[in-house]
């Protein structure tokens, strides 16, 4: 039953990954369209905000990956455990 669960919690994750890219391409898709043409001091300050955001971006595809490898770790854990009761 516990398998199932953290199987289930994994498919989450994945679905929380794909609707996490779903928008970030679409922001890419906006930056690359308008933010070209900025200047100046807004265009400085975008640039800064915009460093923040693929730090972030970065963060959170690493974390998923941490998350989806000990998820996956803990059902070979919990299978192998089973295999062993048998």
């Amino acid at each position: 039953m516990m398998i199932d669960c953290l199987q289930s919690y994994q498919g989450q994750v994945k679905e929380a990954m794909e609707e996490f890219q779903h928008g970030a391409r679409s922001f890419y898709r906006a930056n690359d369209e308008y933010v070209p043409h900025w200047q100046g001091e807004s265009r400085e300050a975008y640039e800064l905000v915009y460093g923040d955001l693929r730090q972030i971006e970065a963060r959170i595809y690493a974390t998923a990956d941490d998350l989806l490898h000990e998820i996956s770790m803990e059902i070979a854990r919990l299978r192998r455990k089973i295999e062993e009761l048998q």
